[in-house]
């Protein structure tokens, strides 16, 4: 009996020991993941996938983000998308249909995606205020940083790579992929909220319908538009509201200060940009070759081949790789690959 006792104490400590030795710093912990699946938006046609919606990734109104996760072994690349809209309006649903008049087939790109083992996320941020903004675009920008980071955080709930993701958008939404890739890394490892510890360099860049800068006065005039001999004040004259908003004043008078300059320069992707960067992808192709502002069309400036021209011309002085098509009616330059941007994609994960 006293055997008997003395074997069952002696196997009672080996489990104890083991329990307490499960909890040192070198063994795993498991993720808690508090994701609801549901219903595609969209007919996923058979692939393996699951489909979450409006997830958080801040306590604001409008930060939440959907996510298309196929079903892997191991972890899968990511695309991130964010939406356009003048950072004024547009959500997270953008991509649940084609749009722009059938060339942007999105469900069928996101399949494209899931078929290929790459999770697909679209994300909705804070968007300006359209009287008495006092933050400007960095506050929008701010926040799809921050969603980047929050799906690098729980990376194994999502069973992401955290060193395969992409970031793209169109139009505001592809202006801030780009300001997020061409700045360093904004990662603070003594941050005390753990979100903000997390990198923010990503693989490559899709930007389509793009900005090349937000430095409006110095990079419209003398880069982007050099050919139509705009001055400031010209531009200015149709661009005050926007101008206004996009760097958070409420007067032009206000504009015209040494706080508005650092701004200025602090969301000038073209001067951000540097060899080190991730590739770029970028399409500017849905709109006619014009004048901006002869006639003036509010959707043509802020969509005009020449940004795709300039971030071209930047890229490759630096030698930084890029697919770039930018032009319709004429078409003034496609990149003899023809990749896709979803090929694209692809590519650079598998990297």
């Amino acid at each position: 009996m006293k055997a008997i006792q003395k074997t069952l104490i002696t196997f009672l400590f080996l489990i104890l020991f083991a329990l307490g030795c499960s909890k040192n710093e070198d063994s795993p912990i498991t993720p808690v993941s508090n994701i609801t699946f549901s219903t595609s938006p969209f007919d996923l046609q058979g692939i393996n996938a699951k489909f979450a919606k409006d997830i958080s990734y801040d306590d604001k109104d409008r930060t939440q983000f959907d996510i298309w996760l196929p079903t892997a072994s191991t972890p899968t690349g990511l695309v991130i998308y964010v939406h356009g809209g003048g950072f004024t309006s547009g959500d997270k649903d953008f991509v649940y249909a084609v749009q722009s008049g059938g060339a942007w087939d999105f469900p069928a790109d996101i399949r494209f995606l899931l078929q290929n083992n790459i999770a697909f996320a679209t994300i909705r941020y804070t968007l300006l205020s359209p009287i008495g903004e006092t933050q400007g675009v960095k506050k929008s920008m701010a926040d799809v940083r921050r969603a980047l980071q929050y799906i690098r955080s729980r990376a194994n709930d999502f069973n992401i790579d955290k060193s395969k993701i992409i970031l793209s958008g169109n139009s505001a939404g592809a202006g801030t992929s780009l300001w997020i890739a061409f700045n360093n890394d904004f990662a603070d490892a003594q941050n005390s909220d753990l979100v903000l510890r997390e990198s923010t360099r990503v693989k490559g860049v899709v930007a389509r319908e793009t900005q090349s800068s937000y430095n409006i006065e110095e990079r419209w005039v003398n880069n982007v538009f050099v050919d139509y001999s705009l001055t400031w004040p010209q531009i200015l004259s149709f661009e005050t509201g926007n101008v206004q908003k996009i760097y958070g004043v409420s007067s032009n008078a206000q504009y015209e200060s040494a706080a508005i300059d650092t701004y200025r320069a602090e969301v000038d992707m073209l001067s951000l940009l540097s060899a080190d960067d991730p590739e770029i992808w970028i399409n500017n192709t849905l709109r006619d070759v014009v004048n901006p502002y002869n006639p003036y069309n509010q959707d043509i400036p802020a969509h005009h081949a020449f940004h795709a021209r300039e971030l071209k011309k930047r890229a490759d002085a630096i030698g930084l790789k890029n697919i770039t098509y930018y032009g319709k009616n004429p078409v003034l330059f496609s990149h003899p690959s023809n990749e896709t941007w979803t090929q694209f994609c692809k590519r650079k994960i598998s990297e």
